[in-house]
């Protein structure tokens, strides 16, 4: 019941890259290996499709950083914390009404930092 409620599901993956132009590059790549996803330009990174984000540098993670969508963060950070999980507090964005809406794990796994997305 709980799985069902929180509905995590990938959202993205971000990938790290050595600078803008570089991070550019990459996004063209996977955008036209995955039959021409579009590509858009954000503040720090670059898009392919709504999938893979590409870091305009050295984002968070060794390898880069896997974003999962949840029904609701606020109460996914309470689930994953009685199993033990912890948060870099501050990482979290909060929507106007005071509701998260972007939080970090504290760890890595297997090199990648993973970041909890409202959908």
């Amino acid at each position: 019941a709980v799985s069902i409620m929180l509905g995590f599901e990938i959202g993205h993956l971000g990938v790290n890259t050595a600078d803008a132009a570089d991070a550019s590059d990459v996004a063209v790549k996977f955008a036209k290996a995955f039959g021409g996803l579009e590509t858009s330009e954000g503040n720090s990174s670059f898009w392919a499709g709504k999938i893979i984000e590409i870091m305009k540098g050295k984002g968070r993670g060794v390898n880069g950083h896997i974003a999962i969508k949840t029904n609701s963060v606020d109460r996914a950070v309470y689930h994953l914390k009685a199993q033990g999980i912890e948060f870099d507090e501050s990482s979290a964005l909060y929507n106007a009404d005071g509701s998260m809406k972007v939080i970090f794990f504290k760890d890595e796994i297997a090199g990648f930092a993973l970041h909890l997305l409202q959908k």
